[in-house]
């Protein structure tokens, strides 16, 4: 009988090095006493310490290696009688050349799916182990290669992660690991205690068991013993499998230890167990169903198309378990809970045909339910196959209708809800093409609400047969130059003179010999024109009809919300609608309402978010890098208003941004509409907004305007406060203090501390008992101080206790900045010219601490406590040294209630060095803002402005992918139109620019600038048949087109001068054959037989975007 372990050593050679030293054969036999016994003898030895078993398989289990004497250690405990014959006194053999290994194989072309799915195929090579768990030799134990499922992930353990008694030695270090105490999840029950009924009840023996005769089987029939085919990992090799298998056994009772192993399978344990325990509990379905983001967010990959197959897996797996859920849902509230989740996670993986048919069986369902309705108009909109302008505009028509009647409107949640539906509505038609209808239909809503006649007895139809006839004879609107409003116009009881036709200035022209981009620059002339709505005697009427905006246009918009609620909470969130629509913070920003119009990625209206990189630190002369200013002129902001960001300066936040391009109404129309608002309508809460806005435009005219104010509220505090304010951000600080003379943080921003107590305390002095003493020599005394403290104090538990919370925020800023100037003892470090931030710190977070008992934690008047806070460490920050851990620590504990607040994220980043390997900022936004539950398109495009400036072009577009690809605004058309313009003017990214603005076009096909996006820069890329296809897009789904290309060829031909087809070539200029392909296209397309032949491009790249293996850039 042959030995097979003979067999095998003389099959299984082991490759051997160039330094490869065979060690030396031994003499003399080791006598039998000596030899290691098997290992199951040795388990089942009576003698055998227990303890020491244990470290014996521990040590086993944490150190799997491939070095060569465990491993012989290893097959020469398995197998006996390979030991004996290598003992013997017989010279090494070595393997011929070209002889093949079935193990050990030499690869020489290497395997190119191992970038793909993140590993090596298992199944095709031996089990192995790293040594040391994966470490990497030389790092001391801080880079750690893991496996994670079928790939191999590479890992930086921080400080306090991993094994704590690594010690200096790192992978050469001797000591044991320490292993914490597992949870016992189910303890193994003794064989010894169960008799052989027991232990096979309830199972089918189909073999023999190797377990049962453990102690019994000798080495020989543990070789003859087969490998198994039932591993995960394919086919495993009989000796690795055989050690895989013994090592994964443990005593008896050992606990598996999940929630060290794997925390997220562990909660998906728990939450499968609650929903098959209580398939009613619909919570706990959505947290299931919630709980599988995080499962995605683990397997995230670098790789596109398989993150895309990802993120297609688990939209699968949300639909069924939304199903399993909505059967079993019983309640109404639950099931409209869970259809809303069902339809905008299944038209992820469902076809347009599938969902259309899913939307039209809840029809019935859909009218009483406003957030099934959104989003079922979300997707309408967004789909590029099936939208029509003219059948989203009719859903969005018949839900105003359905919301508020012409006749009047009662509860206020259909007066809000009606508001938001006519808020994106108009922004759905301005972004359409559709402006002047846009525009006009906010003149019309606004003044038929705020500047109706007053005390009418007449009936709704009589006051809209008036404003009908108000609209119909052009005299100046809400918004216009020298408006007088519809209630002036009624009360004089018949029309004026109308104003004087406007003549316009003529296109600008461009020499070109490429049509459609001459095409493009004239319709973007026009869409600029049509920013307001022209009257009959304009300029260029005649041309384009619809720039004049007739009554009947507009009618089936409007409705008239009651009075009293106008004068109430309702107004503000009407005029908040109006500013969200123009690209503005909201003023008021008092209704759950308002947060879902600024959240909202179809209404919200995103500032350009710029093309270049800027990741050059600042240097001064020596050469030292120096910490650069935060940027604090941005778009996007996402604040609380305040008083200090409406005037500040040069040296802080601004509210309003200096670039007013991208408005979707004209800035001076805007000021106008604010300030006839305040003085026509007496809207005097409106008043501190208006005159922020006018000094963001323009300084010089704030007196003018703050004069007008304070003439018409002359008794408005926050008025003179506001205007005291916007003197000393232009430098004049006697105007602001003889206007405000106890402006304690003006005299602060001057670097007079002294100054700044006694007009503090000064503020509290009821008797004038300061009035003789001289500030600039004399200091206040500790119990002027301690009576100033009392007093504040007991004013913000007063406000607290009536609920004037924005009262208690202006006397909580008092408090902290009394704190540091006054309170000694700072345990940070300080100069002269600094106070005691750790203290103003402290009252901070007792303050916050105020605001959260009393149920304020995320009110605007918290929001602007902690915005002051953060301009006192700023300020700190800039008067002398600081500690940036301190700075971050706290600018942290700010953003844990409000995460959204840009000011604390722009601060953070400036806190961070920029010179470190980990980037906090990324860090803190990848693990903190980012996040389900926290993200906001306003932490998105911060994101990308971090790239920006920290960054490169790939790492910026990486973070436009991020944020583009997430639910917040993977539909927002201004974001989509800045990614696009970001990779046509860098040339790393140019080569992805089409395929972007394709996606760009599967996500915002309602959105004219985006597809206009192709007549851009991106022009060069595009080929003649696309530009035709994009053109024939915009006019099949009903997008407004100002200029026809059939109708307007010559004109266009006329300004690139090009007299005409047949001479076309010779004013091509360069190479004829480059441009053309353009005319060719040109003059064959524009006689297609049908729209889809011509558009059909489009829809074509766009579906090929929407599959679930996305292309790869």
């Amino acid at each position: 009988m042959t030995d097979p372990a003979g067999e095998n050593d003389a099959r299984l050679a082991v490759p051997r090095f160039s330094s490869f030293r065979a060690e030396k054969p031994e003499v003399h036999a080791r006598p039998k006493a000596k030899e290691p016994r098997s290992r199951h003898a040795d388990k089942d030895a009576p003698t055998k310490s227990p303890a020491r078993h244990a470290r014996h398989r521990d040590s086993r289990r944490d150190h799997h290696g491939l070095d060569g004497s465990h491993s012989r250690r290893r097959h020469r405990r398995r197998s006996p009688s390979r030991r004996k014959s290598r003992d013997a006194p017989q010279p090494p053999e070595a393997s011929p050349e070209g002889t093949s290994s079935p193990v050990f194989i030499v690869d020489t072309e290497g395997d190119r799916f191992i970038s793909r799915y993140g590993g090596v195929d298992r199944s095709q090579i031996p089990s192995y182990y790293r040594h040391g768990s994966g470490r990497v030799l030389g790092t001391q134990g801080r880079l750690v290669l893991h496996r994670d499922g079928p790939r191999d992930q590479f890992s930086l353990r921080y400080p306090g992660e991993g094994p704590s008694i690594l010690g200096k030695g790192g992978l050469r270090s001797e000591s044991v690991y320490l292993r914490g105490q597992p949870i016992r999840v189910r303890p193994r029950i003794k064989r010894d205690d169960l008799g052989a009924e027991d232990h096979d009840s309830g199972y089918l023996s189909v073999g023999g068991s190797k377990r049962r005769k453990l102690g019994h089987v000798d080495s020989e029939s543990s070789a003859d013993e087969g490998p198994s085919y039932r591993s995960i990992e394919g086919r495993a090799k009989a000796e690795a499998f055989q050690d895989e298998s013994d090592e994964q056994t443990s005593e008896d009772g050992e606990a598996v230890d999940l929630s060290e192993a794997n925390p997220l399978k562990w909660k998906t344990i728990q939450l499968n167990g609650r929903v098959k325990e209580h398939p009613g509990d619909i919570d706990a379905w959505l947290e299931l169903v919630d709980h599988q983001d995080l499962l995605q967010r683990a397997e995230a990959s670098l790789d596109e198309r398989a993150a895309a197959s990802v993120a297609r897996s688990f939209s699968e797996i949300k639909v069924s378990m939304l199903e399993s859920a909505l059967s079993n849902a019983s309640a109404a509230q639950d099931r409209a809970r869970l259809l809303v989740r069902l339809m905008r996670e299944g038209a992820k993986v469902w076809s347009s045909n599938m969902a259309a048919r899913r939307w039209l069986e809840l029809s019935a369902e859909e009218a009483g339910d406003f957030e099934l309705w959104r989003a079922h108009v979300d997707f309408e909109m967004s789909s590029v196959t099936t939208i029509q302008f003219d059948r989203v505009k009719s859903m969005l028509v018949e839900r105003l209708k359905g919301a508020a009647h012409v006749s009047g409107l009662q509860p206020n949640v259909d007066t809000s809800e009606a508001i938001y539906v006519f808020l994106r509505a108009m922004r759905f038609i301005h972004d359409s093409g559709y402006k002047e209808l846009a525009v006009a239909a906010w003149q019309a809503l606004l003044e038929i609400n705020f500047l109706r006649p007053i005390s009418s007895q007449t009936e709704d139809r009589d006051n809209m047969a008036s404003f009908r006839d108000f609209w119909e004879s052009e005299l100046p609107r809400l918004g216009d130059a020298d408006a007088q409003g519809w209630r002036r116009y009624a009360t004089t009881s018949g029309p004026t003179e109308a104003p004087e036709p406007v003549a316009q200035e003529p296109l600008e022209q461009i020499s070109t010999g490429d049509v459609y981009k001459a095409w493009g620059h004239s319709e973007r002339c026009h869409s600029e024109r049509a920013g307001r709505p022209a009257r009959t005697m304009d300029d260029g009427t005649e041309d384009d009809p619809f720039r004049v905006v007739m009554f009947s246009d507009i009618e089936p918009w409007l409705f008239a919300i009651p009075e009293s609620e106008v004068k109430g909470e309702v107004g503000g969130e009407l005029i908040d609608a109006f500013l969200v629509f123009c690209g503005l913070p909201p003023a008021f920003r008092a209704s759950k309402w308002t947060e879902l119009a600024v959240s909202d990625q179809f209404t919200f209206r995103s500032a350009p978010v710029g093309t270049g990189v800027r990741n050059e630190m600042p240097h001064d002369a020596d050469g030292h890098v120096q910490r650069a200013t935060p940027e604090f002129d941005v778009g996007n902001a996402n604040v609380a208003m305040s008083a200090s960001l409406l005037f500040p300066g040069t040296s802080w936040f601004r509210y309003f941004s200096s670039h007013t391009k991208h408005l979707a109404v004209d800035a001076a129309q805007i000021l106008r509409t604010l300030g006839q608002l305040v003085h026509l309508a007496d809207v005097g809460a409106l008043s501190v907004y208006y005159l922020g806005f006018a000094h963001g435009q323009d300084a010089s005219m704030v007196k003018k305007v703050a004069k007008a104010l304070l003439k018409k509220y002359p008794n408005a505090a926050d008025v003179y406060n506001a205007y005291a304010l916007a003197e000393m951000a232009a430098g004049n600080r006697e105007i602001a203090v003889k206007l405000f003379k106890s402006s304690s943080w003006m005299e602060l921003q001057t670097g007079r501390k002294n100054h700044a107590v006694w007009r503090l305390c000064s503020a509290f002095d009821n008797g004038g008992q300061h009035a003789g003493h001289d500030v600039d020599t004399e200091s206040v005394s500790p119990t002027v101080v301690l009576k100033t403290r009392q007093a504040l104090s007991s004013r913000i538990q007063e406000c607290f206790y009536q609920g004037k919370i924005c009262d208690a925020g202006i006397y909580i800023e008092g408090l902290v900045l009394l704190a540091y100037l006054t309170v000694g003892g700072c345990t940070e470090p300080a100069s002269e010219a600094q106070g005691n931030i750790s203290a103003a710190v402290d009252v901070l977070g007792n303050m916050s601490a105020e605001f959260e008992s009393h149920g304020y934690g995320h009110s605007s008047s918290h929001e602007r406590v902690l915005q002051f806070g953060a301009n006192v460490l700023y300020l700190n920050a800039q008067r002398g040294p600081f500690r940036r851990q301190f700075l971050r620590d706290t600018l942290s504990a700010f953003l844990e209630p409000f995460p959204q607040n840009t000011m604390f994220l722009a601060l953070a980043e400036w806190a961070d060095s920029g010179l470190r390997v980990v980037d906090e900022t990324r860090q803190l936004l990848r693990e903190r803002i980012l996040v389900e539950g926290r993200d906001s398109i306003s932490g998105r495009i911060f994101s990308v402005t971090h790239e920006m400036k920290r960054g490169n072009a790939s790492s910026t577009g990486a973070a436009f992918e991020h944020a583009l690809s997430s639910e917040v605004c993977k539909f927002n058309a201004g974001l989509w139109a800045s990614y696009v313009d970001f990779c046509t003017a860098n040339k790393q990214l140019r080569g992805r620019a089409k395929d972007v603005f394709y996606k760009a076009v599967r996500h915002c096909p309602w959105s004219k600038e985006v597809l206009m996006g192709a007549f851009g820069a991106l022009i060069r890329d595009m080929e003649s048949d696309e530009l035709r296809s994009v053109y024939n897009t915009m006019t099949g789904k009903g997008l407004r087109v100002h200029v026809d290309l059939e109708d307007r060829k010559a004109d266009i031909l006329g300004a690139a001068s090009m007299p005409s087809d047949a001479s076309l070539s010779v004013h091509l200029g360069g190479n004829p054959g480059s441009s053309l392909p353009r005319i060719i296209g040109f003059t064959q397309l524009s006689r297609s037989d049908s729209f889809l032949a011509s558009s059909g491009l489009v829809l074509e790249r766009c579906s090929e975007l929407d599959d679930c293996a996305e292309r790869q850039w």
